[in-house]
């Protein structure tokens, strides 16, 4: 559908006076038309729909709505501020989960580590294989207890 048509359409099913160019355009068009002459029959069956009386709601019902709608913004408000229990407790158990496994993998990766000075055997058997004399030498003298 061209531009033309899709400016003024709902004024055109509304029943309101088309402008020329809208006519014109629905004269020389044929997809347009075919367009515009569905959209007429869709309306004209969407109306029939249409309840002939006008439904009223029940008395006290604005007042119910109004009344639900407190609640519920007092609620939104006060949940900033206090967790479901049960939220809560799943809050709790996945941070002391998170803390076990970040621990252990801590202190599986800190046995590398010795509690204290190493010893100079162990410096010597890390750093350079025992056949250079200079190597094991400048690691003797390197080493601070």
């Amino acid at each position: 559908m061209h531009q033309v048509i899709l400016d003024r359409l709902e004024e055109h099913l509304a029943g309101a006076p088309s402008s020329r160019e809208f006519t014109a355009h629905l004269e020389s068009c044929h997809e347009c038309r075919t367009e515009v002459s569905e959209m007429r029959e869709l309306s004209s069956a969407l109306v029939a729909l249409r309840s002939r009386e006008e439904v009223a709601p029940p008395l006290g019902f604005s007042a119910r709505v109004s009344q639900r709608l407190d609640q519920q913004r007092t609620r939104s408000f006060a949940s900033l501020f206090w967790l479901d229990p049960a939220f809560g407790k799943r809050v709790a158990f996945a941070s002391v989960m998170t803390l076990a496994v970040l621990g252990s993998y801590l202190i599986t990766r800190e046995t590398e580590y010795s509690a204290g000075p190493p010893n100079p055997e162990i410096i010597m058997a890390e750093h350079a294989p025992a056949q250079d004399p200079d190597v094991m030498l400048t690691t003797l003298a390197s080493y601070e207890p």
